[in-house]
């Protein structure tokens, strides 16, 4: 069973499978490249975190210098003479730094970027629903281009019997020439609309190709979908209240707000005391002349004192502060926007049923009247203008109930969207 899983999932992508509209967002959410390029950057937030964090370790170096004298120097002492310089030195050091955090300067700035990463994580989310989104869309425009081309198909093949019939009937000198133009002319309509319909559909799998990361010419079936989602039945207040909880762009922008008041507060102690520890080692090879030991180790603490920086640290307190503004006029200004993607979402979801319920009863009435219309004809009662505006008419209406269909699925996937949650009922707290 662990292996039918690669192979599924391959032959959808070579287009030797249908792919359903659940198929088509999980590949998106794999292969589209806005994701990719999100946790991109996730995982850059990530190290950044370690680097930050190793600010707080120790730092350990080690050096060798070797320093060549252009002659040695001596000193005479009675009848001897000493080497008090050698003409060469060489010496090996190693080094441990460790600075002491006693402003806790270090540590906010690790909180501020482990806010960035959550913030980063959060934006992944949201860049999932807008892919999700739009894979949606374009997928139901190739199922509302399909079911086009089937309205297309039918008008063509009801046009091009009505034609074969006129033709019959101007042989038997039953029918004017003016008849058989007029049903020529609504053939070659039929026709150039059934066209128009099926490089729609092409166009429309390029889009979603684009959208999946997928090449733009790769091939594939879709699978209908049947059942219309049902529409919420709680107030919209209710599913606001719900999106912005769930929402991640808000969740995104409030990490963001933590980041920069974390980043502020190490700004306003900027010019808090630090403290440094070190200790050094010398190791001189082949120590020579007077005073010269073999290795020394020293250690050093160092307490800095800043006095006056000409007010770079005030202005950058007050630049970090105006970064906190903006952040939180973006989360009011994201928070509104879900509160009006709420109601258009809902808005559009009613309009749209509200069109559905009229196209179908308008379909119904066009299919009796094209039927009606057909027994006239063929009684000898009606006209061939009649025929003809009834079968536009019923085009006409198929069109407009396909339309009606798939804008409601839209707007069912925008609240999907606007709420951020592919689970509406459990979103808004399981109610029907």
């Amino acid at each position: 069973m662990m292996f039918l899983i690669p192979f599924a999932s391959l032959a959808i992508l070579q287009g030797n499978a249908p792919l359903s509209l659940d198929d088509a967002v999980s590949i998106a959410v794999q292969n589209a490249f806005s994701i990719r390029q999100q946790k991109a950057v996730i995982e850059k937030n990530r190290q950044k975190i370690h680097e930050n964090e190793g600010q707080l370790g120790p730092r350990v170096a080690i050096s060798g210098t070797y320093t060549r004298y252009d002659k040695e120097s001596t000193a005479n002492f009675g009848s001897a003479t000493i080497v008090t310089q050698p003409i060469d030195a060489k010496n090996v050091a190693a080094s441990l730094q460790l600075p002491i955090d006693i402003s806790g300067n270090v540590g906010r700035i690790v909180q501020a970027s482990k806010a960035n990463l959550v913030a980063s994580e959060e934006t992944l989310n949201a860049t999932r629903n807008d892919v999700k989104l739009n894979v949606r869309r374009s997928y139901l425009n190739i199922l509302r281009a399909e079911d086009q081309v089937g309205v297309a198909k039918l008008a063509v093949q009801e046009a091009e019997e009505r034609l074969k019939n006129v033709k019959v009937e101007l042989e038997q000198g039953t029918k004017a020439k003016i008849d058989v133009i007029r049903i020529e002319a609504q053939v070659a309509q039929t026709q150039s609309d059934l066209l128009t319909a099926q490089n729609q559909v092409n166009l429309s799998k390029q889009v979603l190709n684009n959208a999946r990361g997928r090449p733009i010419e790769t091939d594939f079936q879709t699978v209908h979908v049947d059942n219309l989602p049902a529409m919420p039945s709680v107030d919209p207040s209710t599913i606001d209240g719900a999106a912005q909880k769930v929402r991640p762009e808000a969740k995104a922008l409030e990490k963001t707000q933590l980041a920069l008041a974390y980043i502020r507060q190490a700004t306003e102690r900027g010019q808090n005391p630090s403290l440094n520890l070190a200790i050094n080692y010398l190791r001189n090879i082949d120590a020579k002349g007077f005073s010269s030991r073999d290795e020394s180790t020293t250690g050093t603490l160092t307490l800095n004192f800043p006095i006056f920086d000409s007010g770079v640290t005030r202005a950058q307190v007050k630049q970090a502060r105006q970064d906190e503004e903006s952040a939180k006029t973006q989360l009011e200004q994201v928070r509104l926007g879900i509160s009006l993607e709420v109601r258009q979402a809902m808005t559009n979801m009613s309009n749209s049923k509200a069109r559905l319920d009229v196209a179908k009863r308008q379909t119904a009435s066009a299919e009796e009247n094209y039927r009606i219309a057909k027994v006239r004809l063929a009684e000898g009662a009606g006209i061939t203008i009649e025929i003809t505006d009834a079968l536009t008419q019923l085009t006409q209406a198929r069109n407009s109930l396909v339309l009606a269909r798939y804008d409601y699925w839209t707007a069912y996937s925008e609240l999907q969207r606007a709420v951020g949650s592919d689970e509406l009922q459990q979103a808004i707290g399981g109610r029907n």
